[in-house]
């Protein structure tokens, strides 16, 4: 198959296009024609390849120079969408609708019904993209990005670790082909038929909102002390009331899961501990057993997170399962993500935090909650904020569910027909 990958000049866009062509897979690479897209392309064109650099990782997998070969980099949209079996959209999530507008203007786009990735989809973006592409078109939503990575140079991808495991769900009608293809490119990820489990298990939205605009005065201090600021420890593990405010934004999100019937960990009037540490330490035991042999531990983990990932978690149940912080019972969420390696390092405040988040996480999401008469004060001040802070409306322009039947959009989050 062929793997195209819309937004190579992104983060996450040059980590899938070094990752897969590493691995053997034909790529195409595709950044839009503005100034910075350019010089992407250029600059990976001129090199002759990409830099992978992987830090020390229990699969011994090396830094290296992946060569170009027959790996395509283009400004060109059409070769893109006539060239490619699958493409996975590599941007924020703000920016997906645009691209998928950017890629109907190609016949070969609705001709071919080229299942399109969003990584990741964060809250309710099908139904938003079905409006252009077509009813039951296909799309691959992701939880969240599979990679920790970080992008130096413009032809340098730092992959500082690959997730676990994360759950995908088809939404709209597949081939057997395409379902074929998208388990071959994503062995790790548990699929699900069911939108619910990636638009609700959106973790970014409760850990980015609140602590960027809670954090904001110490962010903007350090920038004029041209010093960074740790988001994730100083603005989280080492500030525990703003710990307290996203647990009272997670506790919303698993009760608009709980209300929908679905599988709820984490939830606290019924947080379904035992469950849980039956089900991680049978993993772990399996994983200590087999820890040398990366295919086997990949099953294995498949095998127990289709069941896992068949839940809505909590953040702490999340980071468990995620990055492998062992779950400890009562602890608060601040020092959960302090115990958590990957946002020890390099974790720095983003713009995208509020931009990406809020529309297409907390809009959403607070929509939900009024629907469902639940308590979603905690979100609504956090928005508020920052609508007062930034002179904005940003429910106006995000996922409001304006529009949208109340009873259409259940059956699409449980059933994933709308």
């Amino acid at each position: 198959m062929t793997i195209g990958i819309y937004g190579l000049s992104s983060q996450s866009g040059i980590a899938f296009f070094a990752d897969y062509a590493n691995k053997g897979h034909k790529v195409i690479g595709y950044a839009r024609g503005s100034e910075h897209g350019k010089a992407v392309v250029d600059a990976i064109q001129t090199a002759g390849g990409v830099n992978l650099e992987r830090p020390q990782n229990s699969n011994h997998e090396e830094s290296k120079f992946v060569p170009l070969g027959e790996n395509v980099v283009t400004n060109n949209i059409e070769k893109l969408v006539n060239e490619s079996d699958i493409i996975i959209i590599a941007l924020p999530s703000i920016y997906q609708e645009g691209a998928v507008l950017d890629m109907v203007s190609v016949p070969a786009m609705r001709n071919k019904r080229i299942p399109i990735v969003l990584s990741p989809s964060r809250t309710i973006a099908s139904p938003y993209l079905w409006q252009h592409l077509g009813d039951h078109y296909p799309i691959v939503c992701f939880s969240t990005c599979p990679y920790s990575c970080k992008r130096p140079t413009l032809n340098t991808s730092i992959i500082k670790r690959r997730k676990r495991t994360w759950v995908i769900s088809l939404e709209g009608t597949f081939t057997q082909e395409q379902v074929r293809m998208v388990k071959t490119l994503f062995p790790q990820a548990a699929v699900t038929h069911t939108p619910a489990l990636t638009s609700l298990n959106n973790i970014g939205s409760v850990f980015h909102c609140a602590t960027y605009l809670l954090n904001l005065s110490a962010i903007e201090n350090a920038e004029k002390e041209n010093r960074v600021f740790s988001f994730y420890m100083e603005g989280i593990a080492q500030r525990p009331e703003v710990g307290e405010v996203l647990e009272q934004i997670d506790q919303v999100r698993l009760q608009i899961a709980d209300k929908l019937g679905m599988s709820v960990f984490g939830l606290r009037s019924n947080p379904r501990e035992d469950i849980w540490r039956k089900l991680t330490n049978g993993l772990r035991a399996l994983e200590s057993e087999h820890e040398d042999d990366i295919d086997i531990l990949r099953t294995i983990r498949k095998k127990f997170t289709e069941y896992l990932n068949n839940s809505v978690l909590s953040a702490q149940h999340w980071l468990d399962i995620t990055y492998g912080v062992v779950r400890e019972e009562g602890e608060t969420l601040s020092s959960a993500i302090g115990r958590t390696p990957t946002y020890q390092s390099n974790s720095v405040p983003q713009r995208r935090y509020v931009e990406e988040d809020i529309p297409t996480g907390l809009v959403p999401i607070e929509a939900l909650a009024k629907m469902l008469d639940i308590d979603c004060t905690c979100i609504t001040e956090i928005i508020d904020m920052y609508n007062s802070i930034y002179n904005d409306d940003i429910r106006n322009r995000g996922r409001n569910l304006n529009g949208f039947d109340k009873e259409d959009v259940f059956n699409y989050l449980k059933n994933g027909v709308y």
